[in-house]
């Protein structure tokens, strides 16, 4: 008795979860001069835009002081101004005036100091400079004297000459590395396109019944048209009827459009474009999932047939191996 109980429980939840996939995701655009609106709806909820939240205003709960303390603080401050002594000391100005001659009586040795090891410094780096110089001339004569090496290719000339220019010419040239990883990378995009081979033809099947299951509803188009020329304004009239028209036919080819409205006004003695665009577009989840579903069962019906075509190869080739070996051991 409970199991019973317990599947239908789980059978009314299975039903629920059904019918709730059922209800198509509505996704409402408005394009206009004003700008471009969307909203998205399932069921009855909102998903975007979302609607803000309102903030809830925190109140200050800070006490407020009455006016006459800040009276009584001033008085009391004024109170301490006046009671604090200011202390004053003789003992600086006696003290400045010993730092002070210090500072002087110490100047003119640091001075001499200074004079003293700039006079030595100028006189090394006249030595040193002179030093460079004669090493220098050393060095250009020295290069002066070897004669320079002057190497010129010899082209033979008549029979001997020519002969070897074409051999030469018919040596092979060693093959770089750059076209070696170019080969090397397009057989492996080849072997990677061989894998995925059988599935392109299943993949593109099931990738128009998802854009068919894309529905265009309610779908409204006017678009104004104008010149200040009459001729020119029939010429564009009707170039963008025949572009609106086409696409139109191009979108109903891949998706499922319900067109309830699509207009082309002309207006003459003015220049002018307008365009007011409205759709519903609708997608049901539980479509989306069957599609989903019947893709992956396909996926794997062809990843085992191949790999059962993979097992059999390798039979027979085994078997190939075995009979060859057999007949070497018989003939010996």
């Amino acid at each position: 008795m409970i199991t019973i109980i317990v599947l239908w429980i789980l059978l009314g939840i299975i039903a629920v979860i059904v019918i709730l996939l059922h209800f198509s995701i509505t996704a409402q655009i408005d394009l206009n001069k004003k700008g471009f609106d969307l909203k998205v709806r399932y069921m009855f909820f909102d998903i975007y835009p979302r609607k803000p939240k309102k903030k809830k205003q925190k109140r200050s709960k800070k006490a407020e002081l009455p006016e006459d303390s800040f009276d009584d603080f001033e008085e009391f401050e004024d109170n301490i101004e006046e009671s604090l002594p200011i202390p004053q000391t003789d003992d600086t100005t006696d003290k400045k005036g010993e730092v002070s001659e210090q500072i002087i009586e110490a100047k003119p040795e640091k001075i001499e100091k200074n004079e003293a090891d700039e006079n030595i410094s100028v006189s090394d780096v006249e030595d040193k400079q002179e030093d460079i110089s004669d090493t220098d001339t050393n060095v250009e004569a020295g290069a002066d004297d070897k004669p320079e090496k002057i190497t010129v290719k010899q082209e033979k000339k008549g029979f001997v000459g020519k002969l070897f220019h074409k051999k030469d010419k018919g040596e092979k040239k060693p093959v770089s590395k750059s076209k070696e990883k170019k080969k090397s990378k397009f057989y492996e995009l080849k072997a990677q396109y061989k894998k995925v081979k059988p599935y392109i033809p299943m993949g593109w099947k099931y990738f128009k019944k998802l854009l068919k299951a894309i529905r265009f509803t309610d779908t409204r188009i006017v678009l104004d048209v104008g010149k200040e020329d009459a001729y020119e304004a029939a010429m564009l009239y009707g170039k963008v009827q025949a572009g609106l028209f086409n696409t139109i036919a191009i979108l109903a080819g891949v998706f499922t459009v319900k067109l309830k409205k699509a207009d082309v006004n002309c207006i003459f003695d003015e220049k002018k474009f307008g365009y007011d665009v409205h759709t519903i577009i609708r997608v049901r989840p539980s479509t989306l999932i069957a599609i989903a579903f019947c893709m992956g069962v396909n996926f794997l019906k062809i990843y085992l047939s191949g790999r059962r075509k993979k097992k059999r190869a390798a039979k027979r080739r085994s078997k190939e191996l075995a009979a060859k070996k057999n007949e070497v051991k018989a003939t010996n």
